[in-house]
């Protein structure tokens, strides 16, 4: 059986570099928000990088917050949550926190903080990470369990209802590529019905 192709994806290449590089500075911050860049969780932020066809000095900047170097956030979450980039933002903030494998109180004492800059409505904000806990862990099962399901498809609810388009790079399951093609393929069936 053919799998179903992903419909209705941002092009990243498409946004202006500069929101680009807010964008990913975020994500580093949040990357780096437990005291340490885990190696994983370096490797996606380059891989990200590559696909996001940053520029060299754009590169150093996103790393820089990556490493804690002082940075100040506040001016680029107040642009950002102008943008239609919120939903999208926050699920890679999400994933990159993940991407070590662990969800820790400082990424989400951060993501939160980050959440509330960006006007996203704290009930929305519970169901995604919810729904990213729901994907690690039903990554993890033969037979996920109906709670677990249960959470993602209230958060592909909250996606479709406001009208979010995912970009290709996002990852619906950090923990786990297989899943991960599976959330996608669930999301592009979702969408179409």
């Amino acid at each position: 059986m053919a799998r179903a192709k992903p419909v209705d994806m941002l092009d990243v290449r498409k946004i202006p570099w500069q929101k680009k590089r807010e964008y990913l500075t975020l994500v580093a911050a949040v990357a780096a928000s437990d005291g340490a860049l885990h190696p994983d969780e370096l490797a996606l932020l380059e891989r990200w990088m590559g696909q996001f066809s940053l520029a060299e000095k754009s590169r150093q900047v996103v790393l820089a917050a990556a490493k804690q170097e002082s940075l100040s956030l506040e001016a680029i979450k107040r642009r950002l949550a102008k943008t239609d980039l919120v939903y999208s933002l926050m699920l890679d903030m999400l994933g990159m926190a993940m991407a070590d494998g662990v969800l820790m109180d400082e990424e989400i004492l951060l993501l939160n903080d980050v959440a509330a800059s960006l006007r996203l409505d704290p009930m929305d904000f519970g169901i995604l990470i919810e729904f990213v806990h729901s994907a690690h862990q039903a990554s993890l099962l033969n037979n996920p369990e109906p709670l677990y399901e249960h959470n993602i498809d209230c958060a592909f609810q909250l996606l479709h209802q406001k009208k979010v388009r995912l970009f290709p790079h996002t990852l619906l399951c950090v923990s786990s590529p297989d899943y991960d093609r599976h959330l996608k393929e669930r999301w592009s069936n979702f969408r179409l019905n």
